[in-house]
C-alpha cells in the first residue's frame, strides 16, 4: 500500500476509489500507534528522569529530552503527569481505546479517582465539559494590532522570563493578569521569580500492562529498564520506529489536505478530520504537515531520515530551505548544530543564506578549533597540579571548581583511533552562530506584525507589568545578565531565567578578570550542576566559544 501510495497521485483518483477508505484506515492507524508509542516512549523517559543525566553532558532533564530525544519537552510533561497519577482507570481506558490520548492527559489534577468513571462516560458521550478549557468565549476576549499587540507580545516575554521557562501564550496571558490583579507589589513578584522552583515529581510511572496496549505488536511487552545504557538503548529503538511512522503519517496528512480527501469521509474541515478521527491538536497536525511537505518536495532529505535524522529537525529544515539546493546546503550541517538552536534559527529564518554559509564555514574551522580548546585546558591543569593550587572561580572561595581538580574528567569528542595524535570524531563536534539580539523581534517568532487574541483586559494588565517589573540594572553583573537577555549561553540549553548567573570563563585563579569579555552567563543548572560539577567547561579560542561535554563539543561563533 505504501510503495502504490508513493507513486500514484491522489489527486486523479475518482470518489468511488476503494484507496480512499484504505488511506483513511492507514491514518487512523498511524495515529493511533504513534499515541501507544508516546505513552511508551514517556515511560521510558519517566525511568532516565530519576538518574543523573550529568555524565552524559545534561544539566536538566528538559534539556535531555530536547537534544538528546528531539522530543517536545511539555508533551513529555503531559503524558508524565498522566503515568503518575493514581487514574488506573483512565489509563485503562486509553489503552482500551474508550479515551483518546489528547483527552486523557487533561485529567490529572482536574479529576478525582472517584470521579474516573463518571469523566470516562462524559469524554465518551462527548461532553464539552471535559475538553480542555484554554480557549475563552467570544465575548472574553480582545483582538490586538500593531502597538498594542508587540505590547503584549514584550509582556508574554516578561512574563516567561519571570517563570523561568517557555509557557503557552494562554499561561503567560493568565500570570499577567494574576499578577495585575493581585495587588502584590513589583518587588514581591521579583521575589517570588526569584526563589528556588519545586522538586520536579520523580514518582514511578506506571500503566495497568495486565492489559496490553497497542505499542505491544509493534515494539513488545514493557521492559523494565536494567540501567541507563539499557534505558537509552530502549528509548532510541522507540523513538526510531516513533520516526518512521510519523514521516508515513506526515506525508499521508499532506496529501489528504491537498486532494480534499476528509469530504469524501463525511468532515466539512480538514481540522475536524484530525480532532475527530485521529486524535490529533490542529497543530500538531499542521506540524506533521510540514514534515511530510518537506519529505515530498525533497528527496534527499528523506533520505537524510532513513539515515537517521530526526523529523524535528525536517520541520526546520523545511522553514530554512526553499529550493532543493538549499536544502541540499542546509543538510550539511544540519545534524551539527545543536537542535534548539536550529529551532531558533528557523523561527526567525531571516537571512538564512547567511547564517548557512557562516555554519559551514565554522564547521570547517570546527575540529581545529576544539584541538586548540582541548590543548589550552590541559596545559592549564597540567600547571596547576604541578604547583598544587586549588583553583576557584573567583579565588576567593574555598570550594575550589570541580572541573579544574586533579580528578576532573576528560571532556571533549572522542578520538578516532588510538594515540593521543588521533583525530577527533567530527560527528561529536556540532557549531553553532552567536545570537545578535537576544531578545529578537517578538519573542523571536515570524509574524511579529500579525494581530494576537487575549482575554479581555490583558492590555492594561501587560502595560502595568512593563512599567513597573523589571529586573534591576543596578551592578556590572546586571548588565551582563541584561546583555545576554537573561539567556543561559549553554548553546544546548538557552534557558532564560531571571536567576541567570554571571560564569567567569577564565577563573579568577587563573588569570580571568572581572571584564565583561571574560562573563558568560549560565542557568543556575548548567552552571552548578555541570560547570561546577566538572560536567561542562568553556574555552575561549580566537573569538569562538568552545563548549565541552563529555563525549561532545559545541562551537559557538
Amino acid at each position: 500500500m505504501l510503495a502504490r501510495l508513493a507513486i500514484d497521485t491522489m489527486e486523479a483518483w475518482l470518489p468511488s476509489d476503494p484507496r480512499i477508505d484504505r488511506v483513511r484506515a492507514l491514518a487512523v492507524a498511524l495515529s493511533r500507534s504513534a499515541a501507544a508509542l508516546d505513552l511508551r516512549l514517556a515511560r521510558v523517559c519517566c525511568w532516565i528522569q530519576r538518574h543523573d543525566l550529568r555524565k552524559l553532558g545534561y544539566g536538566s532533564f528538559t534539556t535531555f529530552v530536547r537534544e538528546r530525544m528531539c522530543w517536545q519537552p511539555s508533551w513529555q510533561r503531559q503524558l508524565a503527569r498522566l503515568l503518575r497519577s493514581d487514574l488506573d482507570l483512565i489509563k485503562k481506558a486509553v489503552q482500551l481505546g474508550l479515551v483518546t490520548l489528547t483527552a486523557a492527559v487533561q485529567a490529572p489534577g482536574r479529576v478525582r479517582p472517584d470521579q474516573q468513571a463518571a469523566w470516562i462516560r462524559s469524554v465518551v458521550a462527548g461532553d464539552p465539559a471535559t475538553r480542555d478549557q484554554g480557549a475563552a468565549a467570544d465575548d472574553d476576549i480582545d483582538v490586538l494590532v500593531g502597538d498594542d499587540a508587540a505590547t503584549v507580545r514584550r509582556a508574554r516575554r516578561l512574563a516567561r522570563l519571570l517563570l523561568g521557562r517557555p509557557v503557552p501564550d494562554r499561561v503567560a496571558d493568565q500570570q499577567i493578569l494574576d499578577w495585575f490583579h493581585s495587588g502584590d507589589p513589583p518587588a514581591r513578584i521579583l521575589e517570588g521569580a526569584r526563589a528556588p522552583r519545586p522538586a520536579p515529581d520523580l514518582a514511578p510511572a506506571s500503566m495497568p500492562d495486565s492489559l496490553g496496549d497497542q505499542a505491544t505488536p509493534l515494539v513488545g511487552p514493557w521492559e523494565e529498564p536494567r540501567d541507563l545504557d539499557h534505558a537509552l538503548e530502549l528509548a532510541d529503538r522507540l523513538m526510531a520506529i516513533r520516526e518512521r511512522r510519523r514521516a508515513v503519517l506526515g506525508r499521508l496528512l499532506d496529501q489528504i489536505k491537498d486532494c480534499w480527501l476528509f469530504l469524501d469521509w463525511g468532515h466539512d474541515r480538514f481540522d475536524d478530520f484530525v480532532q475527530v478521527d485521529l486524535d490529533m491538536s490542529v497543530r500538531t497536525a499542521g506540524r506533521l504537515r510540514r514534515e511530510g511537505r518537506t519529505l515530498l518536495w525533497f528527496p534527499q532529505v528523506a533520505a537524510a531520515v532513513d539515515r537517521e535524522l530526526s523529523l524535528a529537525r525536517v520541520e526546520a529544515l523545511g522553514r530554512l530551505a526553499d529550493t532543493a539546493a538549499q536544502a541540499r546546503q542546509w543538510l550539511a550541517v544540519a545534524d551539527r548544530v545543536p537542535l534548539g538552536e536550529l529551532q531558533r534559527m528557523a523561527a526567525d529564518p531571516s537571512d538564512a543564506h547567511r547564517k548557512q554559509r557562516a555554519l559551514h564555514k565554522l564547521a570547517a574551522e570546527a575540529p581545529d578549533l576544539v584541538e586548540r580548546a582541548l590543548a589550552q585546558r590541559q596545559a592549564r591543569l597540567d600547571s596547576l597540579h604541578a604547583t598544587g593550587a586549588a583553583a576557584t572561580e573567583t579565588g576567593g572561595s574555598p570550594t575550589g571548581l570541580a572541573g579544574w581538580t586533579a580528578d576532573a574528567r576528560r571532556l571533549g569528542p572522542p578520538r578516532v583511533g588510538d594515540g593521543p595524535d588521533a583525530p577527533l570524531d567530527r560527528s561529536a563536534i556540532h557549531v553553532t552562530l552567536r545570537v545578535d539580539d537576544p531578545s529578537g523581534p517578538a519573542d523571536g517568532r515570524r509574524g511579529a506584525d500579525r494581530a494576537v487574541i487575549v482575554p479581555a483586559g490583558l492590555l492594561d494588565a501587560a502595560r502595568w507589568l512593563l512599567d513597573h517589573v523589571q529586573p534591576p540594572v543596578e551592578r556590572a553583573a546586571d548588565r551582563v545578565r541584561q546583555r545576554s537577555d537573561h539567556t543561559c549561553e549553554n548553546p544546548e540549553c538557552r534557558r532564560r531565567t531571571i536567576k541567570v548567573h554571571v560564569h567567569h570563563v577564565t577563573p579568577r585563579s587563573l588569570g580571568g578578570s572581572d571584564d565583561p569579555d571574560n562573563l558568560c552567563c549560565l542557568c543556575p543548572s548548567c552552571h552548578l550542576r555541570l560547570v561546577h560539577g566538572g560536567f561542562m567547561a568553556i574555552e575561549r579560542v580566537e573569538g569562538a566559544d568552545v563548549f565541552l561535554y563529555p563525549g561532545r563539543a559545541v562551537v559557538v561563533r
